[in-house]
């Protein structure tokens, strides 16, 4: 607010000019007064960066991306970003994009026919080994044992339904 304030004065000192510098010096002068909300207010700008970040990394999880690219999508440095998406989740991105492929395969292996190699390879697998081995560590079964595992469970759901509407 302050480099704005000079800037501004830089620029002339018409009527207008010095009106917009008054109301600019009210708040700066505000939030020196009322410094928690005006931290509160930048918190949640902060926040809404990492909201876009992550619905970036939605958008693109079956695609290649890179630190730099959610970075420079929301226009902050690499170590920036990864440092204030670190604060603000206790996960590196790069790491939290990991779960969101897996999460998003999980959902491909209960809603889909597709194929493991089919969903390995849609999400950016070029190795479906490589995919059932990083599946299988963070969700504790193979990706045949998921799907098998809710395959069972929705037919014992349907199957108790049947039964219901018999009686």
């Amino acid at each position: 607010l302050f480099e704005e304030i000079y800037q501004n004065l830089e620029m002339g000192y018409d009527p207008e000019n010095l009106e917009y510098v008054t109301f600019c010096l009210m708040h700066l002068l505000a939030s020196l007064k009322y410094i928690d909300q005006f931290r509160e207010i930048k918190n949640i700008k902060e926040q809404d960066i990492i909201q876009k970040s992550i619905l970036f990394m939605k958008d693109n999880l079956e695609k290649k991306i890179t630190l730099e690219d959610i970075a420079h999508h929301i226009s902050y440095s690499s170590s920036h970003f990864s440092n204030l998406f670190f604060k603000k989740t206790t996960y590196p991105p790069m790491e939290y994009y990991h779960h969101l492929k897996l999460q998003r395969a999980a959902s491909y292996l209960q809603f889909s026919d597709l194929k493991i190699k089919e969903i390995a390879f849609r999400l950016g697998y070029y190795d479906p080994f490589h995919f059932t081995k990083s599946f299988t560590k963070e969700m504790i079964l193979t990706p045949s044992a998921y799907r098998n595992k809710y395959k069972k469970s929705n037919f014992i759901e349907n199957s108790g339904a049947i039964d219901e509407k018999k009686s």
